[in-house]
């Protein structure tokens, strides 16, 4: 019963820990450019909200489409560099917000903190 009781807790802190909220406002490490993710009726999105950079658009959206699914929250990247929107991960993370970014066998991580 203790066995039964053990892995229920260990299965529920997993599953807790795997839905902590994406939501909030994220520095991306680049020009100082931070990103605010918020919810709209479940879906979440990421827009802009201000940055060092002279080119970044306030307000222009990067982040679109976020869901949690099966204990992951899925959702998509715009890809300024590839002109396109990608699939991505999102990961909560000790005040980190890691990004896995990929397209087929590709892909890549960014690491965003807490503002």
């Amino acid at each position: 019963m203790k066995l039964v009781f053990t892995v229920s807790i260990l299965l529920f802190m997993t599953t807790l820990h795997a839905q902590q909220s994406v939501e909030g406002i994220w520095n991306t490490g680049n020009d100082n450019t931070k990103i605010e993710i918020a919810a709209t009726n479940g879906v979440y999105e990421g827009t802009i909200v201000s940055s060092d950079n002279a080119n970044a658009k306030i307000g222009k959206q990067l982040i679109k489409d976020v869901q949690s699914v099966d204990g992951e929250w899925k959702g998509k990247l715009y890809a300024a560099k590839r002109d396109k929107w990608m699939n991505a991960v999102l990961t909560t993370k000790n005040n980190q917000l890691i990004l896995t970014v990929g397209e087929g066998w590709q892909s890549k991580t960014l690491e965003w903190s807490r503002d």
